[in-house]
């Protein structure tokens, strides 16, 4: 066993190593005077150090920090300056994380990535700060180009803890169990991720948005480690082609403004990622939780249920016995026996009237059942009776008169049933449909808040995208605005994307937010999407038609909000998919009580054997469809299922290459009243 003064030295002495070598090679990108980089990967393992072995091993950092600064143009002060407060900085935001989080092997909550995002974000301040003094004692540099140059260490520092960090981390942990299946679709999602990221960064065409879906992917498909490494890759790819191969969306500014633009997209593909692998760890522990509570409520009542049936199939669960004209007993089996508990000799002579509470027995009630068996030919109730010992139990009774061939009455036969268990199984019933309920609204509460969690985050980063390409101090020029629009608009994508993932599961849960019915102009319909789709046409240089055929009412009751969702993804999609010809919507009669809204188009069409997997999430007809025309696969999904929940119903005709038409039947009339859910 070795001494632990020893484990902590040789500990110390590897995280020395370590930030020395990662220190290193992030060097070569550093922008002069030769200490700020674009992403500064010692600071993310020296957080990760700390975190998962403690903060006694602070001098590793400062031993590393101080001797890769020293091998820089400076001096021994100015590297143990730099060094301390590259130190202070682990140990502050290791500190403050461990308060509040642990050690965050795996993100369980949004919450949990908001305030790592915010600690590391804030936290990454101490370094430059303290930085900032030796650098401009040694360096002639001016205020301006000091305040870059802190940004620009802030910049990398922040980036660095925000990739390396939770990518150590998350490896420190199990993963997903790894079949055969996976391992290729691992391969296959590796080969494409790459081929991706050559395409967008080493080409101008600046479609950073492309590289989202493989964090999505890797979220729904993988497990946290490899959204983590999936960012790490995609960042080093950018940070690669923009600094070293000079090429991408990035590359034509200046350095300091490609690594702005750099920290939005770094910022939104690592905090996306930690973001839905928290999302999805908390629907899955949810589920589990659900499932767990459904299965134990389903084996109790199959339980209560195969008691029940066992009592049923056996003879013994019959109290059968036969009583005289005047209803004393005359036979006793020992299912009567087992359920009454009274033996024979006990109860034979005796009036049936004994099983009956006393209440009933003042009523009459035995007397009444006798009478109307006897002129009815049977009697058939069930009810409270009770048993030797005073104990009620319900039962199923059924009273027939027994008659000879001239039609004397001989008496009566008197099946009971004992029917308790059924009784308590019942209420089970009740109890489980009142958990289930519960259960549905503590999921659209939560669906709710998700929605609202998932935005905060996105929404400040759409904020310093769309402050750049504003422009409002005139600070960068035609092209730099176009570029940074092109992050904005690729952080709306995501958030749209975010909430069609929102909208599928609340429809598919049966927690859809609203339903507006009410009358609909079907003119209205028309000239709206003829305003929205006009101009698409004249892009792509397209047919374009909104036909109200003979025939039709001037409105429709149904839910217009929604009607014009489905119908404005049909027609995207036409337009998305047609290279050639043209898009149309036809409005026409449907028999005498409904309504056809049919969008035909001259696109690719949709083999047959793809058209019923398309309109399930995340489908598409084959991959090259993906890779060429983009989309998730959400929106046809959410289509169908508006199509239910409007009553209504989604049709596909397609030829391939000829075109494709999706047909949208609804009632002409719904007479729902507008609800809430």
């Amino acid at each position: 066993m070795f001494p632990r003064a020893l484990v902590r030295t040789t500990h110390v002495a590897l995280l020395a190593a370590a930030y020395f070598a990662a220190a290193k090679l992030s060097l070569l990108l550093a922008i002069p005077p030769g200490y700020a980089t674009a992403v500064w990967p010692p600071s993310g393992i020296a957080l990760a150090a700390l975190l998962l072995w403690g903060r006694p091993l602070w001098p590793g950092i400062w031993i590393g920090s101080c001797v890769a600064n020293l091998m820089v143009e400076g001096s021994l002060l100015t590297a143990g300056v730099i060094a301390t407060g590259s130190t202070l900085q682990a140990y502050a935001i290791a500190t403050l994380v461990r308060r509040a989080l642990g050690v965050p092997r795996h993100f369980a909550r949004v919450r949990e990535v908001v305030v790592f995002v915010g600690l590391v974000a804030g936290g990454a301040m101490i370094a430059p700060t303290t930085a900032l003094l030796p650098l401009a004692t040694i360096y002639p540099l001016n205020a301006p180009d000091l305040a870059v140059n802190w940004w620009t260490w802030w910049q990398g520092d922040i980036c660095g803890m925000l990739i390396f960090t939770p990518l150590v981390l998350s490896w420190t942990e199990r993963g997903i169990d790894w079949s055969r299946a996976k391992v290729l679709e691992a391969m296959a999602f590796a080969l494409l991720l790459v081929f991706a990221g050559d395409i967008v960064f080493s080409t101008g065409f600046g479609r950073t948005f492309v590289m989202v879906p493989f964090v999505i992917w890797a979220a729904f498909r993988f497990g946290q480690r490899e959204v983590t490494t999936t960012s790490a890759v995609i960042c080093a790819m950018a940070l690669g082609y923009t600094l070293h191969g000079e090429t991408g969306p990035f590359a034509s500014l200046t350095r300091n403004e490609s690594l702005l633009l750099l920290l939005v997209f770094v910022s939104t593909i690592v905090v996306t990622g930690l973001i839905l692998c928290a999302v999805l760890a908390q629907l899955d522990a949810a589920r589990e939780n659900l499932e767990t509570r459904v299965r134990e409520r389903t084996a109790l009542l199959a339980e209560s249920e195969r008691r029940f049936r066992l009592m049923v199939e056996s003879v013994v669960d019959y109290a059968i016995f036969m009583l005289d004209p005047r209803g004393n007993i005359a036979s006793w089996n020992p299912g009567a026996e087992r359920i009454k508990g009274y033996s024979a000799a006990e109860i034979i002579g005796e009036h049936f009237s004994k099983f009956y509470p006393p209440e009933e027995i003042a009523k009459g009630k035995p007397q009444w059942e006798i009478e109307v068996a006897s002129r009815e030919g049977r009697f058939e109730e069930e009810g409270w009776r009770l048993r030797k010992d005073g104990s009620p139990f319900w039962a199923s009774v059924v009273l027939s008169a027994v008659r000879d061939e001239k039609g004397t009455l001989l008496g009566f036969a008197k099946v009971t049933r004992d029917l308790t268990e059924k009784k308590r199984g019942e209420a089970e019933l009740v109890r489980a449909k009142v958990e289930a309920e519960r259960a549905n609204e503590s999921k659209s509460q939560f669906l709710a808040n998700m929605s609202h969690e998932l935005r905060t985050p996105l929404n400040s980063l759409l904020i310093l995208a769309k402050l750049l390409a504003d422009n409002v101090g005139g600070n960068l020029n035609e092209k730099q605005v176009r570029f940074a629009q092109t992050i904005y608009a690729s952080g709306m994508d995501l958030l749209a994307l975010i909430n069609d993932l929102l909208d599928l599961a609340k429809i598919e849960s049966g927690a859809v937010t609203a339903l507006n019915i009410g009358p609909t102009p079907l003119e209205d319909i028309k000239r709206e999407l003829d305003r929205l789709f006009h101009q698409v046409a004249l892009e792509k240089k397209l047919d374009f038609a909104v036909d109200l055929a003979p025939g039709l009412p001037p409105t429709i009751r149904t839910d217009a909000t929604r009607l014009k969702q489905v119908l404005k993804n049909l027609l995207a999609n036409a337009f998305k998919f047609t290279p050639k010809g043209g898009v149309r919507l036809r409005i026409a009669p449907r028999g005498s009580d409904a309504v056809a809204f049919s969008v035909s188009d001259t696109g690719i069409g949709i083999l047959p054997e793809k058209q019923r997997i398309i309109f399930e999430a995340f489908q598409q007809a084959d991959g090259s469809t993906s890779r060429q025309y983009g989309g998730t696969g959400l929106g046809l999904s959410i289509s169908r299922e508006l199509a239910r929940l409007l009553g209504g119903e989604l049709h596909l005709d397609s030829t391939p290459g000829k075109g494709s038409t999706f047909t949208l039947v609804l009632p002409l009339s719904d007479e729902r009243a507008a609800t809430t859910a």
